[in-house]
């Protein structure tokens, strides 16, 4: 009577127990297949919660009748089983991670709502007590990372109160202290009801749900459904994650249709149903080589393949996300001394299952009314179960063979070039013969073309090797688009794949541009800029890198050297120009015109690249100031460096004004620091200029999504508040005064305009599609001119109109407009 009634627990419990990524499916053949079954030595155990050991071997698992936890090990056919110190807790879950380097067993007694830890090493049980009374823990990960061990586990209920619940638990166990703290959280409605499996992957653990998978991200304490596609009298139950994030689950019922299916990161399900009536899909488990879903067809007695490369049913599933925080609960610990193993060893029983094909599935057959529950692939490509009904561990050992594939299967290669794909064989079912590749092309062969693909090649068991087709073409090479057939040959097997390969003639070219092409750099110090390589046609090979015409003193460090660029796209590397210091050998002052090329076979393509070597931030500035460390100093030299200088406009006029202020201001310079009275007047004069290149910065920054607009527009506010602030009083004077002058100013307003508006339109002219730089170099200058003279002929003819006004009468004849 106990076992039939444990059996119907855990049948009830089952009950309810990708930006598209690009799907690459590995099939196999071969399907003839050994099945090695061993009976669990204790009677109607009901073995679930099946486990690989750290080194991915198999197996663990609880026996839910037995009260036990029992490893199984192949290579000697033994079996080794513990007593749990709690009689007739019915373990039903099963988790493996490692603790100071020994094993440690995770656990959950859905009988008597406690979860435990075991220790093999030593025998020693640790049970934790529930807060909350027949919670029924169910299915058990650890998420791994972290210096403490955090078990999550699904609550379904006890009998009285199933999938009441709707709860999930974690323990976290910290291995210094040998102490456990439990949380519990209730999962969203959407979820419905209740969720039977769990896989923890770091920071994010996913759950099984009756009607949605559901995610809880530990970081932000949020809950996100998805709800599952709805089927009659189907729920979910199990899942599992793939090596590329996908989620994949079973959607089962024990009388109708069931389901395999994955939740895409696009928000997209896409479902296979299950070609067995009432198979009642249990466990699912994702071959870690192949990526193919396995299922234990509870059910239906037997053990299922998919193939996901063929199409399945694609629904879309809108997230919702739910908020939610983590309850603490207190645990009662019940510590049992040493639990010795018994130990027994069984003969295997060797058969040979039929197996069946039904579009994308391969199903093999069991025993009649073995009710596979747990399935678990390795990494050699075994394939474990668990027998609940017929009390049995299982291998399913495919016929080895392998997988042979190319990465990428289209090339694309000009003429007096090559193209490379990796062609790579997979071991499955422990496949380990040695693979003879052949190439051939198919329908017409390309004149002018050779291939090399060396041959052969021997994947270890469950592993991979690979070898590489390089496909030359000759300068006389065919055009055109061909098919290039790989044959794989391994005694009986053979395996193919093609290769598209596209043969062109024509441009295969690049170019170099630098952002900024100038920059001006002090002694010790270093600047940057930005090279961007850019493909023309199908480039596509390595460039090196290299600048010369420097004087000494002067390095350059590429961040990526050689760069690379996809076909019609670009890459960038960060060039990094360090002036030395005085104590290294100093630089002579200077502008220096640093060619940059890059180099890719008998291609070479330059850029140049404008240094100036200074004494630093303004020189005057510097020394009225006192200290290159000065507030007015550092904003000086960050609006210069890190804004005027990272522009096109702005370093061509960098350039042109540097040699004119580096003429005079050394000497004036001295002269400051020699006179402490001279720097207080400068000191004075220099205020309103501050100001005014404060006002400029801000100019700068209204265009955040266009430097070079904001350098211009920087440019016209800073001469023109110069012309206005320093040199609209002395010139409205001379006009007061000279009949000369008036006439003068009145007739270059016109000439003023002109020139301001071409130089304007030249620099947004090279801005926009390029030009010379020397072009660029009398264009900024003629544009900061031109606006300080407008400004200043403005601000002294406003002066002049004003004061004719507050003259007497008699007085306002001598003065002409203009």
């Amino acid at each position: 009577m106990l076992g039939a009634f444990l059996l119907i627990v855990i049948s009830m419990s089952l009950l309810i127990s990708a930006t598209t990524s690009t799907w690459t499916a590995y099939g196999s053949d071969g399907v003839a297949a050994a099945l090695t079954e061993w009976t669990i030595p204790t009677a109607s155990s009901l073995p679930t919660g099946l486990a690989l050991d750290s080194s991915g071997n198999c197996c663990w698992f609880v026996e839910s009748a037995g009260s036990k936890v029992a490893h199984f090990d192949p290579s000697t056919d033994t079996f080794r089983e513990w007593t749990i110190p709690t009689p007739s807790s019915n373990p039903t879950g099963l988790a493996l991670t490692t603790i100071s380097g020994s094993l440690a067993v995770f656990g959950t007694e859905f009988a008597k709502n406690r979860v435990f830890i075991f220790f093999p090493g030593t025998g020693t049980f640790k049970e934790y007590e529930l807060p909350t009374p027949d919670s029924g823990p169910q299915q058990i990960s650890i998420e791994l990372g972290g210096t403490e061990i955090r078990a999550w586990f699904t609550e379904l209920g006890a009998p009285s109160n199933r999938y009441k619940r709707n709860s999930i638990g974690e323990m976290i166990y910290n291995p210094a202290s040998g102490t456990a703290r439990l949380y519990e959280l209730t999962l969203p409605s959407a979820a419905g009801g209740g969720a039977i499996g769990v896989h923890a992957s770091p920071g994010i653990i996913y759950f099984g749900g009756i009607n949605a998978i559901v995610r809880w991200d530990r970081a932000t304490s949020e809950f996100t459904t998805w709800a599952i596609p709805s089927h009659v009298s189907t729920q979910g139950a199990f899942v599992d994650i793939d090596p590329s994030g996908q989620v994949w689950y079973t959607s089962r019922s024990s009388s109708g249709n069931n389901y395999v299916g994955t939740l895409r990161s696009n928000n997209t399900f896409t479902e296979w149903q299950v070609p067995t009536v009432g198979a009642d899909a249990a466990v699912i488990s994702v071959n870690p080589i192949t990526q193919d879903p396995w299922i234990a067809e509870y059910g239906g007695d037997k053990i299922a393949k998919l193939d996901p490369s063929g199409d399945g049913v694609s629904t879309g599933s809108r997230p919702a996300i739910a908020r939610s925080d983590p309850l603490a609960g207190a645990i009662l610990t019940h510590v049992a001394s040493p639990v010795l193993p018994s130990t027994v060893a069984v003969d295997p029983a060797v058969s040979i299952p039929s197996v069946s094909t039904t579009e994308q599935f391969t199903e093999w057959t069991l025993a009649a009314g073995s009710r596979p529950h747990d399935v678990v692939v390795s990494a050699s490509g075994d394939v474990w179960i668990l027998e609940s009904s017929a009390n049995k561990i299982a291998r399913l050992s495919l016929t080895p063979d392998f997988i042979i594939e190319c990465d990428p299967t289209f090339l694309i290669t000009v003429q007096g070039a090559n193209g490379t794909s990796t062609c790579t064989a997979t071991s499955v079912g422990g496949f380990s013969s040695a693979v003879q590749l052949a190439g051939s092309w198919v329908g017409t062969e390309p004149a002018g073309v050779a291939y090399t693909l060396p041959s052969p090649i021997t994947p270890p068991p469950g592993g991979t090797i690979s070898s590489t087709l390089i496909i030359s073409a000759g300068d006389r090479a065919s055009t055109g688009t061909f098919t290039f057939h790989i044959a794989a040959t391994a005694v009986s097997l053979v395996h193919s794949v093609n290769v598209t390969v596209t043969i062109v003639a024509g441009v295969a070219d690049f170019t170099i541009s630098l952002s900024p092409s100038y920059v001006s750099v002090s002694p010790g110090q270093s600047a940057t800029s930005t090279i961007a390589v850019q493909s023309l046609g199908v480039f596509f090979s390595p460039i090196d890198l290299t600048a010369s015409g420097a004087p000494s003193g002067i390095t350059f460090v590429f961040d990526t050297n050689p760069v690379t660029p996809p076909v019609r796209e670009t890459v960038w590397s960060t060039l990094t120009v360090r002036v030395s210091g005085p104590t290294e050998g100093p630089t002579p002052e200077g502008i220096y015109r640093v060619t940059i090329r890059g180099t890719s076979g008998l291609l070479a393509r330059n850029a140049t690249l404008t240094v100036q070597v200074t004494r630093g931030a303004c020189l005057i500035a510097t020394t009225t100031y006192g200290s290159e460390l000065s507030d007015e100093v550092q904003f000086l030299r960050n609006f210069r460096d890190n804004s005027i200088l990272k522009t096109n406009a702005g370093s061509n006029f960098m350039i042109a004004f540097n040699a004119w202020y580096y003429s005079f201001s050394p000497s004036i310079a001295q002269f400051i620091r020699e006179h402490p009275a001279a720097r207080t007047t400068t000191k004075i004069a220099l205020y309103p200029l501050i100001g005014i290149l404060r006002i400029g910065a801000a100019a700068f920054n209204l265009f955040p999504t266009n430097s070079e607009a904001g350098a211009v527009l920087s440019g016209l506010v800073v001469s023109s508040l110069i012309g206005v602030t320093y040199l609209a009083i002395p010139f409205t004077v001379l006009l007061a005064y000279s009949r000369r002058a008036r006439w003068i100013a009145k007739r270059s307003k016109t000439s003023l305009v002109v020139v301001l508006l071409s130089a304007l339109g030249a620099v947004a002219f090279m801005t926009t599609f390029g030009g010379p730089t020397a072009l660029m170099m009398v264009a900024t200058p003629t544009v900061v001119l031109a606006s300080l003279a407008a400004s200043t002929l403005l601000a002294s003819g406003a002066i002049v109109h004003i004061t004719r006004f507050l003259r007497p009468r008699d007085a306002r004849r001598q003065y002409q407009s203009y």
